[in-house]
């Protein structure tokens, strides 16, 4: 499910706590409370999927909104906050297509140039990411016999404070198919046991699964790459929880969050059906990581 965006109506809903493990706590609510309800200098990583054009519309007269920019930077500045000193942010970020004609918007880039370039953000690497979910969801201007061509990546930008980041690649290895290089910054990651556990759980009680849940192997990978058993990992964007289910299965602390209730009450239900198989991620390059 899409990340929700904030808004920032006096009646907003108040963050409320839906479900709590050892490790960490799920909440409802708006995605700067959530990060303000964190202590300074306590995550390793942040690694969100903002939405993708904030709480706004954005046509061809406004490619670039800087608006999305201003939106963005208040998250940026409370993930500052948050982060250790050598803390790394991961956000999913993309083009959308304008509103009004069949041409894409480039408020991403944008945002990612004021945040290097005025606001001493460090651009580390971008990942790409083989998303075929994004096919089966056709945008304005996509689609079968539409005038442009479906996306079917997702890009994630790595962005620290410091390019000083502790980071051991070697970690990453193994949660690549055979399509591409295990070291390489293509990703093709698939669903792994826990999401198995979910898929059948829904088709036993003859009910679909959530079409826009991203495979929990997304986020672990960061999970892995960028930190260590024991950090605290948060998603303030956590939509149906991949994040969350990520930290808890590699034994890292976290934090997830969205303002949707019907997106947390899918990650709540994700997270309940771990309890059965909780156990530590398989070794890299076991089947259980791809």
């Amino acid at each position: 499910m899409p990340p929700s965006p904030r808004t920032d109506s006096p009646d907003s809903p108040a963050l409320v706590t839906v479900h709590t493990t050892e490790l960490g706590t799920l909440t409802c609510g708006d995605a700067l409370d959530c990060l303000r309800s964190l202590p300074a200098d306590s995550v390793r990583l942040v690694v969100t999927a903002p939405w993708f054009q904030g709480p706004y519309t954005i046509d061809s007269t406004d490619p670039v909104s800087p608006r999305f920019g201003d939106w963005l930077l208040e998250f940026m500045k409370e993930c500052e906050r948050v982060l250790l000193p050598d803390g790394s942010v991961v956000l999913e970020l993309g083009c959308t297509w304008a509103a009004d004609r069949p041409v894409r918007t480039l408020q991403h880039y944008a945002a990612l140039s004021r945040l290097v370039g005025e606001h001493g953000w460090h651009l580390l690497q971008e990942l790409y990411y083989y998303n075929p979910h994004l096919m089966a969801a056709w945008d304005t201007w996509g689609g079968s016999g539409a005038s442009r061509l479906n996306d079917c990546v997702s890009t994630f930008y790595w962005l620290a404070r410091t390019p000083d980041v502790p980071v051991d690649t070697g970690r990453a290895l193994g949660f690549q198919n055979t399509l591409v290089d295990q070291s390489g910054n293509l990703l093709a990651l698939g669903d792994t046991y826990a999401d198995h556990v979910y898929l059948r759980r829904r088709a036993a009680e003859g009910k679909a699964p959530e079409p826009e849940r991203n495979p929990v192997s997304v986020p672990l990978y960061f999970v892995e790459l960028l930190t260590q058993p024991g950090d605290h990992v948060v998603d303030p964007f956590g939509g149906t929880g991949s994040a969350a289910i990520a930290a808890e299965l590699s034994e890292r602390r976290w934090t997830c969050n969205d303002l949707s209730r019907e997106a947390v009450d899918v990650a709540q239900e994700r997270l309940a059906t771990l309890r059965p198989t909780h156990r530590a991620p398989a070794a890299p390059g076991s089947a259980a990581t791809r």
